[in-house]
């Protein structure tokens, strides 16, 4: 498995899979997503993918399983989520069922026996689950942590440094397996700052579009010729348009007064919008960016 992350060089493209809820796509990787991600699976820490909104933190956790060949599980995070929320949960409705019901023993009625594995849970210790892992390991994607208040990286400290989760009602911990590997990343839109006993436990990478704005139309630019090598999109006819439609994704990020950030989903679903006109005018573009690009809260 390390052979395959020291062998990726600046500009490799990796082609993703339809994974746990994501769409296929595919992400081009540059020095920097290179040595964070080496960075983090040689420390065996999480990845912490920092920057604004529509760069891809989180598609790069779909590309990081598809170099790993791993499988994806992903736990989206918001404001009122808990530390149990991502370890395991309580099905209380199905043994209050069986109490009713009368077909089940004390023992067969213990709480451990509805206890029901969350992300974490499925994706440190995957055996004897309904999905068991067919692959060697799994990539965690704990997205958007930002949103909850600072208790929750804080009570995540302890999992993330063990790779165990102690439950109450449970005789042993669940420990990760010694075969089975784990690659953890985590999104932050820097809603708020995170505890910085939570930054010591982390590889970070900062996702930003350059401030400079040929070098950000560039970036895009350089997206889109990923997505036509592995025949996600069509190329357009014409390089003028496509430079233009990351033109307009630039500015709009770049508006001071702008309280939504347009990245590169909207630039490529312009780009395939356009791809549906034989001859798109250019009232056709501006229609196109007025309800694709220019969006606001």
């Amino acid at each position: 498995m390390s052979n395959k992350l020291l062998a990726l060089e600046a500009g490799y493209i990796i082609k993703t899979e339809a994974l746990d809820g994501w769409p296929k796509s595919c992400y081009r990787l540059d020095g920097e997503h290179i040595g964070a991600i080496q960075a983090a699976y040689f420390a065996n820490r999480p990845l912490l993918v920092r920057g604004d909104p529509g760069l891809g933190k989180s598609q790069l956790a779909l590309a990081i399983a598809a170099i790993l060949d791993f499988d994806l599980i992903t736990s989206p995070i918001h404001y009122n989520t808990t530390i149990e929320d991502l370890l395991y949960s309580i099905d209380h409705l199905q043994r209050l069922h069986d109490v009713q019901a009368n077909n089940k023993t004390p023992e067969q009625l213990a709480i451990k026996n509805y206890v029901k594995p969350g992300k974490v849970w499925q994706a440190i210790a995957p055996e004897n689950q309904s999905k068991p892992c067919k692959k060697e390991g799994r990539v965690l994607l704990i997205d958007e942590i930002d949103k909850a208040d600072s208790t929750l990286p804080n009570a995540l400290l302890e999992v993330l440094n063990n790779k165990s989760i102690t439950i109450p009602h449970m005789d042993v911990p669940i420990t990760q397996k010694a075969d089975h590997q784990v690659f953890i990343v985590i999104t932050s839109n820097e809603e708020r700052l995170l505890p910085e006993a939570f930054l010591r436990r982390c590889a970070i990478l900062d996702l930003r579009l350059p401030k400079d704005k040929n070098q950000a139309v560039e970036q895009l630019i350089c997206i889109y010729q990923a997505h036509c090598e592995k025949e996600l999109i069509i190329p357009l006819d014409k390089d003028e348009t496509v430079n233009a439609i990351a033109t307009w994704v630039v500015e709009q990020r770049q508006k001071q007064d702008a309280n939504y950030q347009s990245g590169t989903s909207e630039f490529l679903d312009v780009i395939k919008a356009v791809n549906q006109y034989k001859q798109p005018t250019e009232a056709v573009l501006q229609t196109l960016k007025k309800h694709l690009i220019d969006k606001y809260q």
